[in-house]
This record gives C-alpha cells, structure tokens and sequence, in this order.
C-alpha cells in the first residue's frame, strides 16, 4: 500500500514539474514566436505589394514607351503624307499654270487657284512654300519666261503689248521685273538680241556669198 501510494506521489510531482516547466517555457519563448510570426506576417504582404506596384510601373512604361513609339510612327507618316499631298497639289497647279497659261490673265493669282482646285489658300501656300517659292514669284517668273520668248520670236512686237500678253498689269512692273531677272531693260535686251541676229545673218550671207 505505501509502496503504491509512493508511486502516485512520484506521478504527481512529475505531472507538477513538467507543468511547471511548459509554463515556463511557454512564458519566456511565446512572446518572442508571436512576434516572429508577426514580422513575417507584415513583411510578406508588403514585400507581394511592392513587388506588384514594380512590376506594374513597369508595364506602365512599357505601355507608355509602345504608345509613343505608335504616336512617333503615326506622326511620321502623316508628315509623309501630307508632304506628298503638298507635292502632288504642287505639280498639278504648276503644271496647268504652264500648260493653260493662266499666267497671262491680269492679276491672276492665288484667289483664283483656290477656286479652280477647290482648296484652301494655305493649302496652296503650304504647297508653294515646301518647294521654295510662292504663288506670285512662280506667276512673275511665267511672265517673264513667256516675254523673253515674245521678244525673241517678235522683235517687232511694242514691249508695252509684250508686257499686256505676258499678264503684266503695268508696263513699268515688267521693266522692273525684266532687269532684275535678265539684269537689263527689255529695251536693251531687244537691242543685244537684235544685233546678235545680224551678226548670225552677215555670217550666213558671208558664207553663202563666198
């Protein structure tokens, strides 16, 4: 019976210290596994989040990058585009300024351009403009073309009716006009011309003769 009994006493204060020491134990390390736990808690969604807002700027910048490489090409090829806009309309109104020779209307200008290709005066300006000249510089030089050939085809024909035919509204505007292109007066081109001529008909008259 004592023996018995002994053995239960043994038990107990065997139960008695390891409840003693797991409280122990629970007390002095449970803090510091809380807060472990803790710390990795907190670090780990914010380590996801930043992780999530890199990768986001990211795709941001690439979106963005795409987009201005899409906004640059775009952009150039309506600069192509309206560059050989500007050239074709260029050529079609040189051409039927030559062709038609609307050149020797009276004030013939960018008004009536506008009407007769239905677009808008900067439109011809611009056109103009990207090939180095402008609408009235390209009308005087027509005019100017088209008296010189005047003036060596008829050198009886008055300079004053040269000027009319070749779209000059005043006669003084050719002369003017004439000499800062030919750097003479048509009066003194026609004299040069006209004894340039019979120099080349003395010769020819030489030879036949000789």
């Amino acid at each position: 019976m004592e023996v018995i009994l002994g053995t239960i006493l043994l038990g107990f204060a065997v139960l008695v210290t390891a409840l003693v020491v797991s409280l122990h134990y629970h007390r002095k390390y449970s803090p510091i596994l809380r807060q472990m736990s803790e710390q990795l808690a907190i670090n780990t969604p914010k380590k996801t989040a930043d992780d999530a807002n890199t990768t986001e700027d990211a795709d941001d910048a690439n979106t963005t990058e795409d987009a201005d490489n899409a906004n640059t090409t775009e952009d150039a090829d309506d600069a192509n585009t309206t560059e050989d806009a500007d050239e074709k309309l260029f050529r079609q109104v040189t051409d039927a300024i030559r062709k038609d020779q609307l050149y020797t209307v009276p004030k013939f200008g960018r008004t009536e351009l506008v009407v007769r290709f239905r677009v808008t005066s900067n439109r011809i300006s611009a056109a103009f403009s990207k090939a180095g000249t402008s609408v009235p510089e390209f009308i005087r030089e027509c005019r100017l073309e088209h008296a010189l050939n005047l003036m060596t085809e008829r050198p009886d024909m008055p300079l004053v009716e040269i000027a009319t035919a070749s779209g000059f509204v005043h006669a003084s505007t050719f002369t003017v006009d004439f000499k800062n292109k030919y750097g003479v007066s048509p009066m003194k081109y026609r004299e040069e011309n006209l004894k340039d001529k019979q120099k080349q008909n003395t010769v020819v008259q030489d030879t036949h003769a000789g």
